[in-house]
């Protein structure tokens, strides 16, 4: 019944034109746990998740506005930026009249959008974990942003806010995210619900456009855990093995499979989260 209430309580703030809260879903009790999913995921993928967690936290599960907006039929607004989403993180824990810092997990652009809460709002956080976070910026200013690179960052600026997207720049998307060399993406099992929800895709250059502030980032002096697929693509590895040199406090782990591994190999991911957490002082 709580989660119900939650949501209810919430609806007249995210319905309007340009919401400042987030869809939400609440389950279980104690310290608050953030799980931020990637961006062509939805609320419901870190369900798994929760059902694990709530025996010990509050999980609270948030929905991008990429996301909303597209179930929704509607576009973004033209103004739409990573803090947009950020900002919408900190309006909703203020809602939920949650001061206490939080776990903040954040997986692909979710995990953009927990870095940049993170880092502008350290004092919101208890512990960061950020699970194949696209900060290619940290390679450019490296010097290690590859060709590979480049090429995911020129093919997601043409998902604008505002975007047609089509089936082939879906096609696009996902070849880059895997080997599509040996086989048809499209006849991949998801590809069905992939087309489906093409409009998720809008937004998604906000990303390459995002830039790290260096100084808050190195600022930032909260535990950190960093964690990569064992099977995903080379610049995940290079950004993921960057962020735990440039934190403060950061330490490493990873999962088997690919960019989607937290999801398909959730309850490795809840083991994984709970170690980490346990040695906290």
């Amino acid at each position: 019944m709580k989660q119900f209430l939650l949501l209810i309580f919430l609806i007249p703030l995210i319905s309007q034109a340009q919401p400042k809260t987030k869809q939400v879903l609440v389950e279980g009790n104690g310290q608050p746990i953030v799980l931020l999913h990637g961006g062509t995921f939805d609320i419901t993928s870190f369900g798994p998740h929760s059902k694990l967690l709530a025996d010990s936290f509050m999980v609270i599960r948030m929905q991008q506005f990429n996301v909303q907006y597209a179930n929704e039929g509607r576009t973004l607004p033209k103004n739409y930026s990573v803090q947009t989403e950020s900002e919408a993180v900190k309006a909703t824990l203020d809602c939920l009249h949650i001061s206490a810092p939080v776990i903040l997990v954040g997986h692909s652009y979710g995990g953009v959008i927990a870095f940049d809460f993170a880092t502008n709002n350290p004092e919101r956080i208890q512990s960061l974990v950020l699970v194949e976070a696209p900060l290619f910026d940290i390679a450019k200013a490296k010097g290690e942003y590859s060709d590979k690179m480049k090429q995911i960052d020129e093919l997601t600026k043409n998902f604008t806010p505002q975007a047609n997207i089509t089936e082939e720049m879906v096609k696009s998307f996902r070849c880059k995210l895997s080997n599509c060399d040996t086989f048809d993406i499209r006849q991949h099992p998801n590809w069905p619900q992939w087309v489906k929800q093409k409009d998720r895709l809008r937004g998604l250059s906000v990303v390459p456009e995002y830039k790290i502030d260096f100084k808050k980032l190195h600022a930032f002096q909260k535990p950190v855990l960093v964690v990569t697929g064992t099977n995903t693509i080379e610049p995940n590895k290079i950004v993921d093995k960057l962020l735990s040199h440039e934190f403060q406090n950061a330490i490493t782990d990873s999962l088997p499979g690919n960019h989607i591994a937290v999801y398909q190999n959730k309850e490795t991911f809840v083991q994984i989260l709970k170690a980490f957490l346990r040695n906290i002082p």
